[in-house]
Formats: C-alpha cells, structure tokens, sequence
C-alpha cells in the first residue's frame, strides 16, 4: 500500500525504503521527531560523509526491513546529521555512523528523556553476523510502542458509545419479539374450490390432522376452548421465550468477555504492583550504594588535601573507558570479547530478549559491572592477588578491583534446585569440551542482576580459573525456573 498511496505517523512519513536527507531537508526530519502528535517510532542514521551513501543507506534499509508501516526512518548526510544535532542537543544527537530509534514525545531540553532514545552502535551495524538479529530487535522495537499505545480520545469515545449501545441492545431484546408470524390455523375459512374427488380427499386429510393437533394442544396446554386466538397468543408467547433465551445467550457471553478483560487488567495491575515494588527495593538499594559512594569520595578527598594533595583530590577524573557501560544488552554481548579472562557460552537471545523490559539499560549497565567484577576477580587470581573463591572476592575485594553486593550473589542454587532434576537440568550450561568434555557442566553460582518480578534476571558462571584462568557465563536473561517462579 505504501508503494501507491502517501501515509504519515503525525509528521513522519512513512515509506517502504529509509528516507535520504540532504542539508536543509533535515527540517522534517526535527519536525517527525519533536511532533506530540506521533505514535510509533522514528529510526534516524547519522553520517559524517566518511561512509558512502548508497552501501550506508541500504544496509539500514536492510535492518529496517521488518518495520515497514509501523515505523518512518531517516538517513541523513553529513550536513543534516550536523544540523539537526545542532537543534535536538547532545542528549539526543545521533552520531555519525549510528542509527537512533526516537519514541514518541520526543523532549529536547530533557537530559533525562535523552536516555529512552536507544542508540545502535556502529560496531554492530556493520557487523554481517549480527544482521538478521539486529534485523529482529528493531522490528520488536517498532512494534513494541505501537502496541502500548492508547487508542486516541476521539476513537476511545466512539468505542465507549459503541459498547453502550450494543449492551442497551442485548438488555432490550429480552423483551422484544421479532414480527408476528402467521398464523398457524388460518382464523377464517378458507375458499377451496371442489373440483375433483381426490382434492376432497385431500382437503378431508388436512382438516383431519389439524384436528388432532388441536386435540393434541387442548391436552398439553389444559385449554378446552382452543381458538385461531389463543393458539396465536401461545405462539406468540413461544416466541418470547425463544428471543429471551437468544438475548439471554448473549448477555452470558457479553459477562464473560467482560470478566475475562476485567480478570485480564487485574492481573496486569498485580503484575504492575509486583514491578513497581520491585522497582522501588532497586532504586532504594542504588540510592544507599549511591550514598556510601558518595561519602567514601568525600572522605578520600578530605584525606587527600589533608596530605597536601588537594589539587589532586578535586581534579582527578575516572577515564571514559571507566564510566562507559553497555545501552543494551545486545551491546554487551558485543563489549564481551574486551574482557580477557571472561567468555560467554549462553544463547545470546535470552539476554536480548531482556532489552524489551529494560528500555533505559539499567539492566545491562548492571550487567556490565558484574562481567567487570569476574574480570578484576580472575585477573587478581592470575597475578597471585587472591586465592579465594568468587564470593570471598567481593566480601574482602582487593584495593582498585570492582566492587559488587555479597547479597547479590549466591554461590550455588538451594537444595531444592539442586536435586529436583527439572530445575536442575536447566542449569546444566555449555562450555568448552576442552573443560569439561562433556560440553556442559552445572552452573550453581550466580549474579542476581535486578528483582523484578518474574523476570528477575540472572547471570550464571563457571569458576575455572583454577585450570583455564578463565571464568565462563553459561546464562545471561531471565530467572531460571525454581519452585517460586513456577
């Protein structure tokens, strides 16, 4: 359809292939975007000119190819990739080389808003292998908002009247009947023509059988003055019980789909609650974390300038390399191979598939600091720093290694997980036959990322440090299966 009619998301344009913007086109470009009145998603790739224009914009045809209809996107030169930075701000610039995903109410002033706006780096668009899945994570993308959506105000009261009168319907039908159907016994004589003997015999079948189901009717309904007129008020009687019965259907059916949906939003609120409660233990947690940072910065500084370090104290600064954490996870998963003495074994999508709850990348920056905890821990075994286990590392962690909550991790699974063999075989995760050779080994020992609800996600390791001076993730998604979560 899109290939013969002009079709629009509030001001973005929705097309079959990305929209090319040269220089001062970008301004329909900064309009699709600050537009209150857009739904679904805005896909934007920057450029320096460093790229060539047709290779860039089909590869981001290519990873767009499954959000046609659902979402507009843009690929800009760069000159509008410059200017249109220029408006929107750092917070929500797209940088050359990367693609954007924009939602709806798009807030340039906002340093905050800038953190909805996931960013695709350049090292996995151009990545061959990732193609098809970057392919399926951007159509999730687009549809994941269109989903959420509200139907708009107009439409939510046409649907609401809609509803009203349809029950106001089934509530009248209950004592409506349809028109009057004939008579079953004509309430005046009929002329009949007597040409022939047979047709008298005929005639003489008929009034003989109307008899008897007269006689028959008396019986049943005690009536001994059975006439035209009664049996119509009998008929019409039957009638209503048939239209009350239908209505009666219907009404049952209507009460049942309201008590699904209402069974349904119930639910959703539950399972709303749950998350928010979840939320709200985290962000507690991270304010105290916070807090204890903040005061042990304070008192290293104090002790600094006390020293005559004080130049030193307030100007020292952590690398970019240092502070810089994952948007998502499937950048972590690229980000992976940076750590020496960490190798992931895990199915990459059931860390992905964390993205669509984790829309910040909170989750995956958590993620991150754990991956780095394993790094420092292993490093630290292999420079003879620590002998100890994983769980003693972070009770007593070494001056400049990453730090990580003992309460955040287990050492092994509980009894219960351990010796049911469901729960058990579902942490049974894949390394290296040169570690193990059977491929796989139990992987107890684990990270809890974040509560959250059912999800809850985990990171699920195997110390071999001792033999391969390696650590490996055979787990990164949601909480496997316990006796809880079941």
């Amino acid at each position: 359809m899109l290939e013969i009619i002009d079709a629009w998301d509030g001001a973005a344009r929705l097309t079959t292939r990305p929209i090319v913007i040269r220089g001062d086109e970008v301004d329909e470009v900064h309009r699709a975007l600050i537009d209150t009145e857009r739904r679904g998603v805005v896909f934007v790739a920057g450029n320096d000119d460093s790229l060539p224009s047709v290779p860039w914009t089909n590869r981001i045809a290519n990873l767009t190819r499954f959000t046609i209809g659902m979402a507009s996107c843009y690929v800009l030169d760069g000159e509008a990739t410059q200017l249109l930075n220029d408006r929107l701000g750092q917070a929500h610039a797209v940088l050359p080389g990367r693609l954007r995903t924009y939602r709806s109410q798009v807030q340039p002033g906002s340093v905050v808003d800038g953190l909805r706006h996931r960013v695709l780096s350049a090292e996995r668009i151009t990545d061959d292998n990732e193609q098809p899945r970057l392919a399926r994570v951007l159509a999730s993308n687009a549809q994941l908002p269109a989903l959420e959506q509200p139907l708009p105000a107009s439409v939510a009261r046409v649907h609401r009247m809609l509803e009203r009168i349809a029950d106001g319907m089934l509530v009248h039908r209950l004592g409506d009947v349809g028109s009057k159907r004939p008579s079953l016994v004509p309430s005046q004589p009929r002329a009949v023509a007597v040409e022939t003997q047979e047709s008298d015999r005929r005639q003489d079948n008929v009034s003989a059988q109307q008899g008897m189901l007269l006689d028959y009717l008396k019986i049943k309904v005690g009536i001994d003055d059975l006439t035209v007129d009664r049996i119509d008020e009998i008929v019409r009687l039957i009638e209503v019980g048939r239209s009350s019965q239908e209505a009666q259907n219907d009404i049952a059916s209507r009460l049942a789909q309201l008590q699904a949906e209402l069974d349904e939003t119930q639910k959703a609120y539950r399972d709303v609650k749950w998350q928010l409660d979840d939320e709200q233990i985290e962000n507690r947690d991270a304010v105290d974390r916070l807090t204890r940072s903040a005061e042990t910065e304070r008192t290293l500084r104090h002790r600094l300038a006390s020293m005559g370090q004080a130049e030193v104290a307030w100007t020292a600064q952590p690398s970019e390399a240092d502070v810089s954490r994952p948007d998502s996870f499937g950048d972590l998963l690229h980000w992976l191979p940076r750590l020496q003495h960490v190798v992931f074994t895990g199915d990459p999508d059931h860390a992905e598939e964390l993205d669509s709850n984790d829309p910040l990348g909170a989750w995956a920056s958590k993620t991150w600091d754990a991956l780095l905890v394993l790094q420092d821990y292993a490093a630290a075994k292999a420079d003879g720093r620590w002998d100890r286990d994983v769980h003693g590392f972070l009770e007593h962690t070494p001056d400049g290694c990453h730090e990580w909550p003992t309460r955040r991790h287990a050492r092994d699974e509980s009894e219960e997980v351990r010796t049911n063999p469901t729960f058990r075989r579902r942490r049974v995760l894949p390394v290296p036959t040169s570690v193990v050779p059977a491929g796989q080994t139990f992987m107890g020992a684990h990270f809890k990322i974040v509560q959250f609800a059912m999800i809850s996600p985990r990171m699920h390791y195997y110390d071999n440090t001792a033999q391969s001076g390696r650590i490996y993730v055979g787990h990164i998604g949601r909480h496997l299966p316990t006796g809880q979560t079941n």
